[in-house]
């Protein structure tokens, strides 16, 4: 079935332990289809990539360090199976952090065998450097002086449970040794969050040598003990695309802004969470359980099968098929935190905790259908914030005397989509805003377009519970033109929260973006992305000489980045606009996700963005 032979087996398992698996049963699975509900799935999550196979043609050595450059360590000169490769644990813990462990490059590799060996090393004043996971770089190693010296991760960047610190290095190129020189502790305030970092003068390890010995990593005084470590470039680039800062922007040595932290999940979850008691006791039964369930789904599917023949029976119709709704639904309820990238996150966590359908009646008797969204406003992934070379700036003072905005904090907001279609303008004007980009540049000669006539903040939801924002900044220029933008095209405000994304953050050939290429397979259509809170689905990119066989790729995008085609709906892509011209002759590709403003008509939708707070409790709640 679909080129693919499956089979399975089964096994009893009781009190008295497992039983020997059953001879292998064939079985068939539906083939694809050509129907319009194929064209409706979500690109797999941060936690399968993870999983994914991945095999880089070569490892290249690197004999010294720089700072902000990501390497694996290993115990040999030369790549290979046999070698050893300093690693972070797998098992998360709130109070010690993860081990450092050795881990193996195998023929059955995947994408997480490599993040999980990446340090990122950061110099400081001395030309010495502390080591960061890449994979969860809430972490750089720390030394256990109570545990033999211990090579650990622990948490330096978070709202930790335990403070501790992290190691200074010095790396020697010629004998290939790796010495610990200083021990800075962790600490931060309990109600600003501003973190410092101070010298422990009595670290009873400095100068002492890393030595790898059974599997795991310390600190020796003696360097005839030490293990000779050799350095590899990172195999993959996850490095800022170069048109996402095409001026270029230097890397800015401003202090980091601290972290926020604003709530509690265990507040917001549960039966007697705040959520769950604010919802009308008919919706209830679709958040009977946080994140994915098979019950919570057939409770939501059966109010959206309502819902479509409610609206139906008043002679209007929902904007596009159930399926829609169903597949980004299933895909971010069942997105969870994969790296401890959060400052106030814990790895594992539902990042869209609830998702559910509500369709209430106005004055009229008219329905206005709801898919209302309940998000912590942070990707799955590593946010790369580390990686901006020009965040914004966190405070009123100039930019060179703010600190600028490299951690994420969980966010927290309820967010409703329109499921009804009221139509699509043909100018923006078309739909009323009280406020926008262009207007509160009052200095600016710019006219009223797709760009500026946008929403000064979030303006969408993408799967995984991230929000998108205009592609425009509040001066109308490009965001990625800054050189404020993340790899995933992401940044943290002044206001700090979680990342939102002005831009596009896919690349041919890369792996671990919200969407990649492994999501095209055996697909006719561009992965479901997100949705505008005009109530319009966005679809990945159609890849420039690859897709020309995928449905709708023969129809061009309008001036929007919109377009319909078999019956799908009017719906966005993220699209590239090349030759987008930066200042005088400099041009670069505009990566856009949605450029800024509404496309649906938002006039009759009912309380959109603002309206009296008991009619949108009604529209989002129940009554």
């Amino acid at each position: 079935s679909n080129g693919s032979a499956y089979s399975c087996s089964v096994t009893a398992t009781n009190s008295a332990g497992t039983g020997s698996a059953s001879g292998t049963v064939d079985v068939t699975p539906a083939a694809a289809t050509s129907s319009t509900s194929a064209l409706y799935y979500a690109p797999a999550p941060f936690t399968s990539i993870l999983q994914t196979s991945y095999q880089p043609t070569s490892l290249v050595s690197a004999s010294s360090v720089v700072t902000r450059s990501r390497y694996m360590i290993s115990d040999a000169a030369t790549a290979g199976t046999a070698s050893n490769y300093l690693s972070i644990g797998s098992t998360y813990s709130a109070t010690t952090g993860y081990a450092v462990e050795s881990g193996a490059l195998t023929s059955a590799s995947t994408y997480n065998t490599y993040l999980s060996k990446l340090v990122l090393a950061v110099s400081d004043s001395s030309g010495n450097f502390r080591l960061d996971s890449h994979l969860h770089p809430n972490n750089s190693i720390d030394c256990d002086t109570s545990d033999a010296n211990k090579l650990k991760f622990r948490n330096n960047f978070g709202k930790a449970s335990a403070t501790y610190g992290y190691v200074s290095f010095s790396y020697d190129a010629s004998t290939k040794l790796l010495q610990a020189k200083k021990r800075y502790k962790y600490s931060y305030s309990a109600t600003t969050y501003a973190a410092t970092y101070t010298e422990e003068t009595t670290f009873a390890a400095a100068n002492y040598y890393v030595t790898y010995d059974s599997g795991a990593y310390k600190l020796v005084a003696d360097s005839a003990s030490a293990t000779r470590l050799y350095l590899y470039a990172s195999p993959i680039d996850l490095g800022i695309p170069s048109d996402f800062n095409p001026t270029p922007q230097s890397y800015v040595s401003n202090g980091a802004a601290p972290f926020n932290s604003n709530f509690s999940p265990s507040s917001i979850e549960g039966t007697s969470g705040s959520i769950y008691r604010k919802v009308n006791s008919k919706y209830q039964n679709q958040l009977s359980a946080v994140g994915a369930s098979a019950i919570t789904k057939q409770n939501a599917d059966a109010m959206l099968a309502s819902i479509a023949s409610a609206v139906e029976s008043k002679g209007e119709k929902l904007r596009y098929s159930t399926a829609v709704y169903t597949a980004f639904r299933d895909a971010a309820l069942a997105t969870t935190l994969a790296s401890d990238s959060i400052a106030d996150g814990t790895p594992g966590q539902n990042m869209v905790p609830y998702i559910w359908f509500t369709n209430e009646q106005d004055s009229s008797g008219s329905y206005h259908p709801f898919m209302v969204v309940v998000s912590y406003i942070n990707q799955a992934s590593p946010n790369g914030l580390i990686d901006v070379p020009h965040p914004p700036g966190s405070g009123s003072a100039g930019y060179g005397e703010s600190n600028v905005t490299r951690f994420s904090n969980l966010g927290f907001a309820t967010l409703r989509i329109p499921m009804k279609d009221y139509g699509a303008v043909s100018v923006v004007t078309e739909n009323t805003m009280t406020t926008t980009l262009l207007s509160d540049m009052s200095s600016t000669t710019q006219t009223a377009d797709v760009y500026n006539y946008a929403s000064r903040a979030d303006n969408g939801v993408l799967i995984d519970g991230s929000v998108t924002f205009p592609a425009y900044n509040n001066v109308l220029v490009p965001s990625q033109s800054a050189g404020e933008l993340s790899p995933s095209g992401c940044h943290v405000g002044q206001g700090g929260g979680g990342p939102h994304c002005h831009a596009d953050g896919y690349q041919s050939g890369k792996g671990w973006g919200l969407y990649n290429d492994s999501d095209y397979v055996g697909k006719t259509h561009p992965p479901l992305i997100g949705f505008g809170y005009d109530g319009l689905a966005l679809f990945g990119i159609y890849r420039s000489g690859t897709d020309s066989a995928l449905l709708g790729s023969s129809t061009a995008l309008d001036s929007f980045g919109a377009h319909n085609h078999d019956s799908v709906g009017y719906h966005f892509h993220a699209h590239t606009v090349p030759n987008y011209v930066l200042s005088g002759s400099k041009t670069y590709t505009l990566h856009v996700l949605m450029k800024g403003a509404y496309i649906g008509k938002t006039n009759s939708v009912p309380c959109f963005l603002t309206c009296a707070s008991t009619d949108a409790n009604k529209y989002t709640y129940g009554p």
